[in-house]
């Protein structure tokens, strides 16, 4: 599907899945719809599944959206204490978007919508808002719970209850949204992107699509076994891609400690409670301390509204500006623009109001980053060594940062790093087919046809045993 496609499906009020692979424009879709509804004048919540990602899309998570936090079952306290606390904003919400939805849960997907249900009163999905969804199931999964953890937090009744209902079902309650009982009610149209921004059409993008198909050839170990060994010019910066952080801080300690110049210090300053500060601090890329010198290899952090970087766009510190007490520093990009980086403001919030900002200088040193703290940016070179990936997808997420094969380079690989979610790759297929079933409608019918006609099905008949306090026992999942 086209971008100018999805575009129309969200604009006629669709509820929206979506996807494609990393490059095809997801972000970009998603962020011109924000923005045009919000110009329209309506209430957009922008959420994600995990802290990171909130700080792309300068959102909230989705668990602190809905009040649910780190609970894992919903239960009639739970939901009086998120009635008192989030009633107000859930009920004024035109719009929810959750962006990275790879890394939800099924069972934290229903926990959200049956909020929504009870706290607007209204029993279709979601309790009638347009749900709007973004990711990527091939990228990093959701992260099981254990056994241990699942009984140490809920009641032996409610797991009873939770198992047996997904059981019945078929479906796997640590699963991919997809997964969840809602699912089916919430039936989004599926919009599966296809243009591609990113990689060039050569041989990296084919080595990509084998692994999205399950489809690995011999071709393909070729193909990335010429890049083993090889390594960037010496007036090349690359980025070191590494499963965990304790490796990615250790080089860029290490290379930093190398420049024998004067360091310039800039430290975040923030605003708002400080239990969410201290939450946006942690998730942030850019540091809370952050120390340059002459001469550092460095990351943007943030998209210039001016278009001179983008996030991800990597140069080097060619000095400091005389503006403040320490100096701003400037940066020559490798697309040649030469910036002096001024602080920019990372916030949270909750529709379009801020709960807690924090503002540092969009930098961190590009020595090296996390494999998963580099998903959704865009890299010119990276070096990476792939015999210890440990997750699903790790590996595939690490291969598509960079735009082209000449920008990639390995030290080693294993076959880990082919690794996706079997769960993806069967998914993927029906995706696929949704999505040209929805461009043959749109080009029949057109983008009216997509708009939400109100349904009520046997997922809601919990709701209409709803309790006193707006619960009902029978809706625990």
């Amino acid at each position: 599907m086209f971008q100018k496609e999805a575009s129309a499906i969200l604009n006629a009020g669709a509820n929206v899945f979506i996807t494609g692979a990393p490059g095809a424009g997801k972000t970009f879709v998603l962020n011109e719809f924000i923005s045009r509804k919000r110009a329209e004048g309506a209430s957009v919540a922008v959420t994600a599944s995990t802290g990171i990602a909130s700080t792309h899309v300068n959102g909230q998570t989705i668990h602190s959206w809905s009040g649910v936090g780190v609970s894992k079952i919903m239960t009639a306290e739970l939901l009086k204490r998120i009635r008192s606390r989030r009633k107000r904003k859930i009920e004024s919400t035109d719009i929810l978007v959750i962006d990275e939805v790879s890394m939800m849960h099924a069972w934290l997907f229903d926990m959200v919508d049956q909020v929504c249900r009870a706290l607007r009163n209204n029993p279709e999905p979601f309790g009638g808002l347009q749900v709007v969804l973004s990711g990527d199931f091939f990228q990093l999964p959701p992260v099981t719970r254990s056994r241990r953890d699942s009984d140490a937090i809920m009641p032996d009744e409610l797991l009873l209850t939770s198992r047996q209902e997904y059981a019945r079902l078929g479906k796997d309650s640590d699963g991919f949204v997809t997964e969840s009982l809602v699912w089916p009610a919430l039936n989004p149209v599926i919009c599966y992107l296809t243009e591609q921004h990113r990689q060039d059409d050569g041989q990296l993008l084919t080595v990509l699509t084998d692994i999205r198909d399950g489809s690995v050839s011999q071709q393909d170990h070729d193909v990335l076994a010429d890049r083993l060994g090889k390594t960037p010019d010496s007036s090349q910066v690359a980025v070191n891609l590494f499963p965990v952080n304790r490796q990615a801080d250790a080089l860029n300690d290490m290379r930093l400690a190398q420049i024998m110049l004067d360091a310039h210090e800039f430290h975040a300053e923030s605003a708002g409670s400080a239990q969410l500060v201290e939450r946006l601090k942690k998730n942030m890329l850019a540091p809370e301390r952050l120390v340059l010198k002459q001469g550092a290899n460095v990351m943007a952090l943030r998209n210039d509204p001016d278009r001179q970087y983008v996030n991800g766009s990597i140069g080097t510190v060619q000095g400091f500006a005389k503006e403040n007490k320490g100096g701003w520093p400037v940066v020559e990009f490798e697309n040649g623009n030469t910036v002096t980086m001024r602080p920019a403001s990372w916030e949270m919030m909750d529709g379009e109001t801020v709960l807690a900002s924090v503002s540092q200088v969009p930098l961190r040193c590009a020595w090296a980053i996390t494999i998963h703290k580099s998903q959704g940016m865009t890299l010119d070179r990276a070096v990476m060594d792939l015999r210890r990936t440990f997750a699903p997808g790790m590996g595939y997420v690490a291969l598509s940062r960079v735009e082209a094969l000449d920008g990639l380079y390995l030290r080693g690989i294993s076959e880990h790093a082919f690794l996706v979610s079997p769960e993806a790759v069967a998914l993927d297929s029906v995706l696929r087919q949704d999505s040209k079933a929805a461009s043959a409608k749109l080009s029949d019918e057109g983008a009216r046809s997509f708009a939400i006609e109100p349904a009520i099905d046997e997922f809601d008949d919990a709701l209409s045993e709803e309790s006193a306090d707006g619960f009902s026992q029978n809706a625990l999942f």
